[in-house]
């Protein structure tokens, strides 16, 4: 029988729990996210808890263990909403690069690391490549966001998923954050449906003028709108949400695989 999830997090299990399953394996995830202002009807962890379920779930596949998450990943572009932490860049390099070494010290010599935001395309490729050159241990970088995945399956689901957001944008994040509150077992109530059921918000403009290279994560502009980051969308599908959370689940479980000696 496969250990139930809850049980893979490394903040739940015991000293000797963690020494026995060193005896037998040593891969660890990192979930990572902001905490960020998510429109009307998400909640500000949606980024991070999206990147705790899709790791829970790699985590059975590839029998690892999952580190607490880091929510304080650089936001970007949202740093002046409602609610929205701000850590600067370089101090979540800093913070997430030592938490791998630390990893690493401890004994996982297979890290993962799981994003579902996307300023930290950026931030946590910086991490993984300078943990591995301080000491040696590579850390895979997987990112649970349609575009940005690593294997043919995630493709497969992005094209739908990123044209469905077009139309009726917030569909998409919305779908996977329902989907991740089933896989962690967490209360609907962190979503306001009544605002869903209001139907569509259109997407406010920025105000920026910026080419989109400059305006990529965030780099040159700030949202000065609640309802500019993940517009409330009339619908959503926790089936398909689920199904891009399986499929970048199981990239991290192969990359982990892919690991062993």
């Amino acid at each position: 029988m496969d250990t139930p999830p809850t049980t893979r997090r490394l903040d739940y299990l015991t000293a000797p729990a963690v020494i026995a399953y060193l005896e037998r394996s040593d891969a660890a995830i990192l979930p990572l996210g902001p905490t960020e202002a998510h429109g009307l009807h998400l909640p500000l962890g949606c980024d991070y808890l999206i990147a705790l379920a899709t790791a829970e779930l790699a985590a059975q596949q590839a029998d690892a263990l999952v580190l607490p998450p880091f929510a304080y990943s650089w936001p970007g572009a949202t740093a002046k909403l409602p609610g929205t932490m701000r850590l600067a860049p370089d101090l979540v390099l800093s913070v997430v690069t030592a938490i791998f070494e630390s990893a690493a010290e401890r004994g996982f010599r297979r890290l993962a690391v799981v994003c579902a935001h996307g300023g930290d395309v950026h931030t946590a490729t910086l991490a993984a490549r300078a943990a591995f050159e301080r000491c040696g241990v590579p850390v895979a970088v997987h990112h649970a966001v349609p575009g940005r995945g690593t294997t043919a399956r995630e493709a497969e689901l992005a094209g739908p998923a990123l044209a469905r957001d077009d139309e009726e944008p917030g569909y998409c994040e919305t779908s996977r954050f329902i989907a991740a509150l089933e896989v962690l077992g967490l209360p609907h109530d962190l979503v306001d449906y009544s605002a869903i059921e209001r139907g569509p918000v259109a997407r406010q403009s920025t105000s920026s003028t910026l080419p989109p290279a400059a305006r990529s994560a965030g780099a040159g502009f700030y949202f000065s709108d609640i309802t500019q980051h993940i517009p409330t969308p009339g619908s959503y599908s926790a089936a398909e949400g689920r199904a891009y959370l399986d499929a970048t689940a199981a990239a991290i479980a192969e990359s982990l695989r892919r690991m062993r000696p």
